[in-house]
């Protein structure tokens, strides 16, 4: 007997079902004109969504209102807005994005009996298988990197690839025969060559615990001096990963902690400070009860031993408010040129499955990523002043407890040798990781959207067709060593 489940509830107690129809394939639509003299042109075929429907019964006896109250509760389980994930037993592999329409018709042949036949909209017209087949191995064929994909579907499938760079590297072109696409910067051979982009302090993913050996501890420039900086740095791991945390805060009535500050070194031509710079951290803020308070400030200061420039994200008081503010200096202090609210939950910019931030400075203009967007702003009182230090603070308010989930999980500086951040040669750092998501057409490096970072005339994100083919995947021509490259994908059925 066939069971189902409905946006993750079991339906077993609840019903028995008799049958379960799903059409072969979906309804097809041909789209015509005459022909001159005799027959039909198609223009083009469409697919519509699939339906199914299911034919069930309901049967209580336990007294004369229970077949009823089962009905209530039924409806309540169907009445959703979105499709939800489905699934049947007699496919154990596959799931269906679906929602209830139309009439949830039933009769009652005895009163406690009823007939029920549910109509399901899938909108995507497809099955999903309920895992993600991996690929990780590739061979080289000269400078191209060859995957085998085999697609046991029957249509196109929406590949999430990843790619984590061993070495520096600009640009990235995912061929197969369905698709072009590609990202970075495309080599001109008739150009000079140009300075590429250097990473000069980077604290992400194994090199995390280098921050606390490598920097000066409690001697952080910051935007004001409100803060005691006594305290102490610790690693700890929660959620699967290695986090900085406030291991001992200090003590004080204000706002009190612990910092690390990191030089910016020369680069590669011996320049020293940079006026052209990108600050990327992940900070986790996630407080666990309403009367939990902190600080995490990231700052950038200048050759004079100065603030520039910096962020902080701050829960001053008891209860949900929260703060993301990004401050420059001026000739009396800073100014906020940046400010958000947002609440203490886990729809947060900075909840633990997320929390990546960046500024991008190109000399007086700021291009600042917040939460899924990005804001240019100007600041013309950086205009030609050289950032050289980077400090990172952690921070307790007064006698409040410091929230349980506040946290560095990676920071690097890049330094840019060029105006515009949108020609940097070589966008992608050691390190780096870049994720390309057909699934929702979006691009992540280092978890912040860079779909301007798309090269034009692309006709759609990558797809892959079914049966087996090859994805070709190109690297700058400069780059020194391949990536890690990983493709997932759900197979899907018409």
């Amino acid at each position: 007997m066939a069971t189902m489940t409905f946006n993750d509830v079991d339906l077993s107690s609840l019903i028995t079902i008799m049958s379960i129809n799903r059409d072969i394939g979906n309804e097809r639509q041909a789209d015509t004109n005459d022909a001159p003299f005799i027959g039909l042109h198609i223009k083009k075929i469409k697919t519509s969504a699939k339906i199914i429907t299911v034919d069930f019964y309901l049967k209580d006896r336990t007294n004369e209102y229970a077949l009823n109250q089962l009905k209530h509760k039924l409806a309540g389980i169907f009445n959703v807005n979105e499709q939800v994930k489905v699934t049947f037993s007699d496919e154990p592999d596959k799931y269906y994005l679906a929602i209830p329409i139309n009439k949830i018709s039933a009769s009652d042949p005895i009163a406690w009996l009823s007939l029920v036949t549910l109509e399901l909209l899938v909108p995507d017209g497809v099955a999903h298988s309920v895992s993600y087949k991996k690929i990780t191995n590739y061979r080289q064929d000269g400078k191209k990197l060859l995957i085998d994909i085999t697609n046991n579907g029957n249509v196109d499938a929406h590949p999430i690839i990843t790619v984590k760079h061993n070495a520096e590297n600009g640009y990235l072109a995912f061929v197969n025969r369905l698709s072009v696409f590609e990202i970075g910067d495309l080599e001109e051979y008739d150009k000079e060559d140009v300075k590429h982009s250097e990473t000069l302090v980077d604290f992400k993913d194994g090199k995390l615990a280098n921050m606390l050996t490598s920097g000066t501890k409690n001697v952080a420039i910051l935007n004001d001096n409100q803060q005691t900086i006594i305290g102490s740095l610790g690693q700890k791991t929660a959620f699967d990963r290695n986090h900085i945390y406030l291991a001992n805060a200090g003590s004080g009535q204000g706002i009190h902690g612990a910092s690390l500050t990191f030089d910016v070194p020369a680069d590669s031509v011996g320049g020293v400070g940079s006026i052209n710079e990108a600050l990327w951290a992940r900070q986790i803020f996630w407080p666990l009860n309403v009367n939990e308070c902190g600080f995490i400030k990231l700052a950038v200061s200048d050759t004079d031993g100065k603030f520039l420039y910096g962020s902080e994200v701050v829960k001053r008081s008891n209860g949900q408010k929260m703060e993301y503010n990004v401050s420059v200096s001026t000739s009396t202090g800073f100014e906020t040129i940046f400010a958000k609210t947002f609440n203490a939950n886990d729809y947060n910019p900075f909840y633990h499955k997320q929390g990546w931030s960046e500024i991008a400075r190109n000399n007086d203009e700021l291009d600042i990523y917040y939460w899924g967007s990005r804001y240019k702003v100007s600041a013309p009182k950086l205009k030609d002043r050289k950032a050289l230090k980077v400090h990172v603070f952690l921070g307790a308010v007064g006698d409040r407890p410091v929230p349980v989930n506040m946290f560095i999980d990676g920071l690097y500086i890049k330094k840019n040798f060029t105006n515009l951040q949108e020609d940097v040669p070589n966008t992608f750092s050691a390190g780096s990781e870049v994720v390309l998501n057909s699934e929702n057409d979006t691009l992540l490096v280092d978890g912040v959207p860079k779909n301007n970072k798309i090269v034009d005339g692309f006709i759609s994100f990558p797809k892959i067709p079914p049966g087996t083919s090859t994805f070709e995947v190109s690297l700058s021509s400069w780059a020194t060593a391949n990536p890690d490259i990983t493709i997932s994908f759900e197979e899907r059925w018409l």
